[in-house]
């Protein structure tokens, strides 16, 4: 009698030792997953705001043209980053220009009148405080690039999407844009 306890007692332990390590190769299993995702974001994911997914415009040299014609205009201006990009669709660059003024950051477009020669500044708009990024992206697969304004005040980040609609930069849709 005591071999036949003796064998079932050791049947259940494998079967709970077995058990135990079925679990913990799932769960390993289902962590490997978690973090291939984290990893590598899918490419079609159009997620706007995050970071592991964005390509941010580069700032443009000083000796920019559109930006130069700018400072020109407003020599004063503590230019903190303009970006280039065709936001018209009227194959002419313009350009994002962010700048400080006072106690607040503002962004402007710098809009090709069609000759690549003069340009026309839209009304500010109020922009992230600090730590700016701009990207462009045609959100909707419309005619016009959208833009992304994004940043940053006191630890608080928010963001835009704009479009220009009739001569001015129009803010589509954001998340905590009054807050930086």
């Amino acid at each position: 009698m005591k071999s036949s306890v003796k064998k079932i007692i050791l049947i259940l332990i494998i079967i709970v030792a077995g058990f135990l390590i079925r679990t913990n190769l799932e769960i390993l299993y289902q962590n490997q997953k978690v973090e291939e995702k984290l990893s590598s974001p899918k490419e079609n994911d159009s997620t706007v705001g995050r970071a592991d997914q964005m390509d941010y415009a580069e700032n443009v040299g000083e000796d920019n043209f559109i930006l130069q014609t700018y400072l020109k205009e407003y020599p004063e201006t503590k230019v903190l980053l303009a970006c280039e990009e065709d936001i018209t669709n009227d194959d002419l660059k313009d350009l994002i220009i962010i700048y400080r003024d006072g106690d607040y950051s503002y962004a402007t477009v710098a809009v090709d009148s069609g000759d690549g020669e003069n340009y026309s500044f839209t009304e500010p708009i109020l922009a992230p405080y600090e730590n700016h990024k701009i990207q462009f992206k045609n959100i909707d697969k419309e005619a016009e690039m959208e833009f992304v304004l994004m940043g940053e005040r006191d630890g608080v980040t928010g963001y835009g999407i704009f479009r220009m609609v009739e001569g001015a930069p129009v803010n589509l849709f954001g998340e905590g844009m009054e807050d930086c």
